[in-house]
């Protein structure tokens, strides 16, 4: 995932090229519906925004997935659900906003690529086609729970399906980021949907999967720490345990999860900085309460930081 401004929406005859050739196979230009000028300057707009679209013999046309394709079935077997829960697009603004309006819905969606993904603070991130993991869930909830735990939870859940690869150094940044080794790996955001009486939250993840030179310096992936994975079990393994883990935390709350993040914490002991909209304080982090709140000591005392617009980095103790 590369950090920059929103990029411009895709054209209406990208979106009608890249739904008819998502499969992966190919088609001969007389059987799209684009005349030869649209197609010409559509396949030049491909290339701009890196999507692989090749001319096999014969003139036909065929959309190159740089690593195997995500596929709905796969995704919902490995989750254990029906097909029909599991949406995959080719191309999206971002999982979370195309989720947000499909209700009644899929319980999941996915896209091989966003233009405009977004993540807190309104950070906007474009990433691309066919190498990493854009992933959102649909949860209904009876109220709507405290945002900063629920990031907590999903990033637990992530952090437990991650660990059971053998990644050394990894780890959960408060409040919402897995770190290996104080690089970026994946990160989750949670916004919640209040509708006809019946809330849901809809939970997004960004994971670094495949090898990518684009990624920033301070990010890794999979495939950078070695680890050689499929994208369709994977994200299945995680909906499966979001599922769980989600079910548990209505059920008994955050405090359920207090001893998994003592295990995942990756900053605890350590001296940071917080940044919030009102001001900068540094500290030494403390672990969490039972809120999900970040426990800060200072000359002052122990402080509860609550997620909001907070941010968390290392810092160097005075």
């Amino acid at each position: 995932m590369a950090i920059s401004a929103p990029e411009q929406e895709p054209s209406a005859d990208l979106a009608t090229l890249l739904t008819r050739l998502a499969d992966g196979l190919p088609r001969h230009p007389r059987d799209l519906p684009l005349d030869a000028a649209t197609l010409e300057r559509t396949l030049a707009e491909a290339r701009h925004r890196g999507l692989s679209l090749q001319e096999e013999e014969g003139g036909q046309l065929r959309l190159r997935y740089p690593y195997p394709p995500l596929r709905a079935a796969a995704v919902a077997q490995g989750a254990g659900w029906d097909t029909a829960d599991v949406v995959v697009l080719p191309w999206c603004d971002s999982s979370n906003e195309r989720l947000r309006h499909r209700h009644p819905g899929p319980r999941a969606l996915l896209c091989e690529g966003q233009w405009a993904g977004r993540g807190r603070r309104g950070r906007h991130w474009s990433s691309p086609f066919g190498r990493h993991l854009y992933l959102s869930l649909s949860w209904p909830v009876a109220t709507v729970p405290e945002h900063g735990s629920v990031a907590l939870v999903a990033a637990l859940s992530v952090y437990h399906v991650l660990h059971s690869l053998g990644i050394p150094g990894l780890g959960v940044k408060w409040p919402n980021d897995l770190w290996v080794n104080e690089r970026k790996l994946a990160g989750i955001l949670v916004e919640a949907i209040p509708q006809n009486g019946q809330p849901r939250l809809i939970i997004g993840l960004g994971l670094n999967v495949h090898g990518d030179p684009a990624l920033l310096p301070l990010a890794v992936s999979l495939h950078d720490l070695g680890v050689r994975t499929d994208r369709n079990a994977l994200a299945g393994s995680i909906l499966r345990q979001w599922e769980t883990d989600l079910r548990r935390y209505g059920e008994e709350g955050f405090i359920a999860f207090l001893s998994r993040w003592q295990e995942a914490d990756c900053l605890a002991g350590r001296w940071v900085q917080v940044s919030a909209p009102d001001g900068i304080r540094q500290g030494r982090a403390q672990g969490i309460d039972s809120h999900g709140r970040l426990l800060l000591a200072d000359e002052g005392g122990l402080h509860a930081i609550a997620m909001g617009e907070a941010s968390l980095r290392p810092a160097v103790a005075p």
